[in-house]
């Protein structure tokens, strides 16, 4: 059996795949323990190797990375139609990335501050006052240590 992927002609850089999971605005968490698969949308932001999320002190995330914190995300943009005469002539033009990684909950304080602040101005569309030791108290901060980082591309 071959090790090559399918179509490594579309096959991104890590470079490549790092810029676009760093860019989304959405990611989708991969999760399983047993024979139990869960994903759920989420914000996240990419600093460095590692990708942090916030959540709330208590639930299925939390009760499932704490069984198995091997996790990936997912992230995906559609960057146009291929069109064509008949239907298998169409075709979409893509770029995607998955990240696979170890989560753990994020003790320190300094780091969930950092965490919190990073998220929120990637999302921010305005000036906001930065988070502090309170803040970081009211959530969990998950960080997702990237262990394999791989990407995909349909270009024009």
């Amino acid at each position: 059996m071959s090790t090559l992927p399918r179509r490594s002609d579309r096959t991104v850089t890590p470079k490549e795949a790092l810029d676009s999971l760093a860019r989304a605005e959405v990611g989708f968490l991969a999760l399983a323990n047993d024979n139990e698969p869960y994903a759920v949308p989420l914000h996240f932001v990419v600093q460095g190797n590692t990708l942090y999320f916030h959540c709330a002190k208590a639930g299925r995330k939390l009760d499932m990375i704490s069984r198995n914190p091997r996790c990936c995300v997912a992230v995906s943009f559609l960057d146009g139609i291929k069109e064509g005469e008949a239907a298998c002539d169409y075709g979409t033009y893509y770029r995607s990335a998955l990240a696979t990684g170890v989560a753990r909950v994020v003790d320190d304080t300094g780091e969930k501050i950092a965490a919190l602040n990073a998220l929120t101005e990637k999302h921010a569309t305005q000036e906001f006052v930065p988070a502090g030791a309170l803040d970081a108290a009211k959530v969990v901060v998950v960080a997702i240590d990237i262990v394999e980082l791989t990407g995909k591309a349909r270009r024009r």
